[in-house]
């Protein structure tokens, strides 16, 4: 029987034409010393990517932090959606984007008046809209 020229494992002996085919039979296949280095190979990958696994689960945080931008008042993502509290949104007559940060709001307003956060509707609706709106103008002049 001849070995192998890629791997020096023995040849099929049921083709005899030379081709690389390797052993069909099990029993053949796991006698052979070239099985028995791959099969300890692959138990030693297997426990070292076990130990890596077991490593990094260590070092993750608990606790997910958000990413993509933050509101750089309260620490909560920009991003609008159903659990955000931030609304973008646009003053009538006023180039650009407002993002409405209802806790923002509260604590610049809070001294002036305002009871508790407001929504974006109520806040439309509240006394305090044109005061952010001359203060938002006003800071977009600045930059």
């Amino acid at each position: 029987m001849r070995n192998c020229l890629a791997c020096g494992q023995p040849k099929s002996r049921y083709l005899g034409d030379g081709s690389s085919v390797h052993l069909f039979l099990p029993v053949e296949t796991a006698a052979t010393p070239f099985f028995e280095r791959e099969l300890e190979a692959a138990r030693q990958r297997g426990a070292e990517w076990r130990k890596v696994a077991e490593e990094r689960g260590k070092r993750k945080a608990a606790v997910q932090l958000p990413t993509g931008r933050l509101c750089r008042f309260c620490h909560q993502p920009l991003k609008q959606g159903p659990n955000s509290p931030h609304t973008h949104a646009s003053f009538p007559g006023v180039p650009g984007k407002y993002i409405y940060c209802p806790s923002r709001v509260f604590s610049l307003y809070n001294a002036q008046g305002m009871e508790k956060e407001l929504t974006w509707r109520e806040f439309q609706q509240s006394d305090f809209y044109d005061a952010e709106r001359d203060r938002w103008i006003a800071d977009k002049r600045k930059t």
